[in-house]
């Protein structure tokens, strides 16, 4: 797979994840770090002319992950608030 094809699938992952968080599921994960972690490792094999190209999308890569780790932390800091007010009632009833 080329380059430019692992990013836009590791993008197009990004994507589904944080649809799927948005519509309240959970999801997984794992086979991201291992993505990112051969894109890094890549970059350090392409010639000098070619790196910051490749940088910008490894940035764009970051930030989409920044945005999914937001998500999801949005997603748990909800489901905590919903298991409290499960648990004691909301505020102001009791």
């Amino acid at each position: 797979m080329t380059a430019d094809a692992e990013f836009d699938a590791i993008a197009a992952a990004i994507a589904e994840a944080r649809r799927a968080v948005a519509e309240g599921a959970l999801v997984e994960v794992g086979g991201l770090d291992a993505a990112v972690v051969r894109m890094c490792d890549a970059a350090r094999e392409l010639p000098a002319a070619e790196r910051g190209a490749f940088a910008d999308r490894l940035v764009e890569l970051a930030e989409a992950l920044d945005g999914l780790a937001a998500d999801i932390a949005r997603q748990r800091d909800a489901a905590q608030r919903q298991r409290a007010n499960d648990a004691y009632g909301q505020e102001g009833t009791r």
